[in-house]
Formats: structure tokens, C-alpha cells, sequence
């Protein structure tokens, strides 16, 4: 028997609970967070926040998977066909949210433009599309399993258009 990839799909607001419970139980999990800064009464507050509110990737065993959904934190858990691919695209994002480049969450999955490699910068080698917002350009990270996908700003001499493979 294997462990196999699964999205978790958990109640409002329970994203860092249910990664709590399964660094307790001693699960992999990977919950991809970015740093917001608010004002609260005159004050600055960095909060972290997850970037796919809702969701928690873990590898489980069949077993370590039911054991999680007795927690009554899970709304549901989706099977991963292709870990590869997620895993990829996880990498992606999370190495776009640990460097100071600015992020922001689409809310449908983008499929037009150019499939492109970042060339400099802290984000060489990241692969995604081309957005053109009014003569900006902004490259996008998906996450196929999810239909999501984060937006960062680049500059459009700093990629470089690729043939779009399969990972």
C-alpha cells in the first residue's frame, strides 16, 4: 500500500487547524501561505494567510485519510490522479510566495496567452502564461486540480516564450 496525494477540502477558516492536526499526527501536508500587511488602529499587522483558502495538500495512507475525516475539520477529499503535475505547480507557487514578488489570487483557472519561462530574477524557471493587463504583463501559475491560479508581475523582457510540456 502507498500513500497517495489528496486535496483537502476543510471547513471555513480551519486551513492552519487541519495542518496542525496533521504535523500532530506526523502527515506530510503543504499549505501554501502568502504575508498580508493591514492597518489596524494606527498600527501595521502582517498576517499569513492561506492562498488557496479552503484547501490542504496532504499525502495519506487510506487509513491516515479516514483518521482526518473523523477530525470533523474536512468538508470533503479529492484524490490527486497526477501528483506530478501538482506538485510542480505547487513548487511554483510556493517558491513565487517565499521571494518578494507580489501576489495575487485569480479566481478561475487562465488558459489564454502564451505558455512562457521566467529568464532572471527571482523567478527563473518558473514556467506559466502570459496575461496582458493594460500593458502590463503578469505571469500565472495554475493549480489544474483546484481550477485556481496565482497571478505575479513580470516583466515581459524577463520571459521567454517556451512549447508548453507535459510534466
Amino acid at each position: 500500500m502507498k500513500r497517495d496525494w489528496y486535496v483537502l477540502r476543510v471547513k471555513p477558516r480551519m486551513e492552519k487547524k487541519v495542518a496542525k492536526y496533521l504535523h500532530i499526527y506526523g502527515y506530510f501536508c503543504h499549505l501554501p501561505v502568502y504575508t498580508k500587511v493591514t492597518r489596524v488602529q494606527r498600527r501595521k499587522v502582517r498576517r499569513e494567510l492561506p492562498l488557496f483558502p479552503g484547501y490542504v495538500f496532504s499525502k495519506l495512507y487510506p487509513e491516515e485519510r479516514l483518521r482526518m475525516l473523523q477530525t470533523n475539520l474536512l468538508v470533503a477529499t479529492t484524490y490527486i490522479p497526477r501528483p506530478r503535475e501538482t506538485i510542480h505547480q505547487l513548487r511554483q507557487i510556493s517558491r513565487a510566495s517565499k521571494s518578494n514578488v507580489e501576489l495575487r489570487k485569480m479566481s478561475r483557472l487562465y488558459k489564454a496567452g502564451d505558455y512562457v519561462r521566467v529568464t532572471s530574477g527571482p523567478m527563473r524557471n518558473t514556467e506559466g502564461y502570459v496575461k496582458y493587463d493594460g500593458g502590463k504583463a503578469t505571469l500565472v501559475l495554475n493549480v489544474n486540480i483546484l481550477g485556481s491560479s496565482i497571478e505575479l508581475a513580470i516583466s515581459p523582457e524577463n520571459v521567454e516564450k517556451i512549447e508548453r510540456k507535459r510534466v
